[in-house]
């Protein structure tokens, strides 16, 4: 019987430490992988780009769906929005999908702020700071803004 590669390779993935998937995430991507990292999302990434490499990448119209689908929620959820600090696309409950070091990263809006990598953050804000290490405006960084507003 014979060991599929890949499979012989994901399963090294699951158990590898942090600092084996930082080695790994350097020799495969060419870069470091972003400081706000956890092993666990090391893991995915390089999961999903071992298995993106053998299967394809996502097919262009599928992305170009999730794209469509997620402008008409984005506009469906304004339209349902009143007087909120937030800019007018986001509610409680919003989820945003951010392209972010070759992963998409999902942030949840919440009352109180927002959860990433389920922890709380205050802000979408000290999301965009976490996620990229530098200091960011949120509504911006996540596209909620235009370019030229703060």
């Amino acid at each position: 019987m014979t060991t599929n590669p890949m499979t012989s390779r994901l399963q090294k993935l699951e158990r590898a430490d942090a600092a084996t998937l930082r080695r790994a995430w350097l020799e495969i991507k060419g870069t470091v992988p972003p400081k706000t990292f956890t092993a666990r999302l090391m893991r995915l990434a390089l999961a999903w780009d071992e298995q993106a490499g053998r299967e394809g990448p996502e097919p262009t119209k599928t992305r170009r769906d999730w794209n469509r689908i997620i402008k008409e929620k984005v506009k469906s959820a304004s339209a349902e929005l009143v007087g909120s600090t937030l800019p007018p696309a986001v509610c409680n409950g919003t989820r945003l999908l951010k392209d972010w070091g070759g992963t998409t990263h999902e942030v949840l809006v919440t009352e109180g702020g927002a959860t990433w990598n389920g922890q709380s953050y205050s802000s979408l804000s000290a999301v965009a700071r976490a996620m990229t290490g530098t200091n960011r405006n949120g509504p911006k960084f996540f596209g909620l803004r235009e370019a030229g507003k703060s």
